[in-house]
């Protein structure tokens, strides 16, 4: 179990990290997008590359997203039951996305990838393949991730914790 939590800590920040790598050039390139139009009449390229950076960056976050197991989530019905029942509903909450990421996004993102390998982004050096291939590299991720919850749905305990034993005063309030 330690070696699946230090591996899925490692995939955390690099993940992190690619998104806010990904952040910050998305940033540059508008930056330098808004100062070129004004001085020398903009550059076009820079509106396709930011639009190809928002694309990954929103789709890597999602699976960074899942990794860190703060998707949406609607779990106040689901907790009203037992705690093997609860087990149960997280494994197969997290066996339904991990289909949904084999099926549609490895699978069928592959499939796009490489029938878009001869054809060319307008304005970029890069084939229309190789931006699509984000599909199977977040499917991955995702069922990588759903894999751990998995794992670690099966082998821990289920916390039930009623709605009036929270004290509000120790939450944390999150930014919005």
């Amino acid at each position: 179990m330690k070696a699946l939590k230090t591996f899925q800590g490692a995939l955390d920040v690099l993940l992190r990290w690619f998104c806010i790598i990904l952040f910050a050039l998305l940033v540059l390139l508008v930056t330098f997008q808004v100062v070129a139009r004004f001085t020398v009449g903009g550059n076009a390229w820079t509106e396709a590359m930011a639009r190809v950076i928002f694309i990954w960056q929103g789709i890597i976050g999602a699976a960074y997203v899942i990794g860190e197991n703060d998707d949406v989530a609607i779990d106040f019905l689901v907790r009203k039951f037992p705690a093997f029942v609860v087990k149960i509903f997280e494994v197969l909450a997290h066996s339904i996305v991990a289909f949904f990421a084999i099926w549609v996004m490895i699978w069928g993102g592959g499939e796009l990838a490489s029938s878009a390998m001869d054809q060319t982004v307008e304005l970029l050096p890069f084939k229309q393949g190789m931006l699509y291939l984000i599909l199977p590299i977040s499917g991955t991720l995702i069922t990588i991730y759903c894999i751990l919850h998995i794992v670690h749905a099966v082998t821990s305990e289920v916390k039930i914790v009623n709605e009036e034993d929270i004290d509000i005063s120790t939450l944390q309030e999150e930014g919005i």
